[in-house]
């Protein structure tokens, strides 16, 4: 009789036990261990976007490269992200130059999200800056690299590859 006794004992502790040849069939039922407590809501941390220098590169570079006066900064992130991404302003409002950079899940995922940023507005190869990406050349020209997991876009209002590469190559060496 110490059988049936071992068998609900383990039924109770989760397990399940077979009663003996023999022996009366106990049916046991456990009902399954539940937790109720809820997952708290995750809620992404909204961007912020403030006036101030960019914390990679310096006005003074970027007015150098693009040749256009770019008094006003602003930075765009999520406080514990990516760095931010930077906007260079010209006097009338308009963008001179953007940066971008976001975070991928890996650095194939990275120069993936790289070359597919300018896939489809004409892009070509760049393999000589970081870890490789494209460029769109027009108006805007596009640049896109991937560093480790970062994905860097530098947007340019100026048809012009050298000046997004100049910038692009600034952006990775500081990040």
């Amino acid at each position: 009789m110490l059988l049936p006794a071992v068998a609900l004992l383990l039924a109770a502790c989760g397990g399940t036990a077979e009663p003996a040849p023999g022996s009366p069939a106990a049916t046991t039922s456990a009902a399954p261990a539940t937790t109720s407590a809820t997952p708290a809501p995750t809620t992404a941390a909204e961007p912020v976007t403030t006036e101030q220098d960019c914390p990679y590169l310096d006005t003074t570079t970027v007015e150098d490269v693009v040749g256009q006066k770019t008094p006003t900064v602003t930075t765009t992130g999520v406080p514990g992200g990516p760095p931010p991404s930077c906007t260079f302003a010209k006097p009338n409002g308009e963008a001179a130059l953007t940066v971008e950079i976001s975070q991928a899940a890996d650095s194939v995922a990275a120069r993936t999200a790289a070359v597919e940023r300018v896939a489809g507005i004409g892009g070509t190869a760049v393999t000589d800056i970081a870890d490789g990406g494209g460029i769109a050349v027009g108006q805007p020209t596009v640049l896109a690299v991937a560093d480790g997991t970062l994905v860097v876009v530098v947007t340019i209002n100026q048809e012009s590859s050298l000046q997004a590469r100049e910038i692009a190559q600034a952006v990775v060496g500081a990040v």
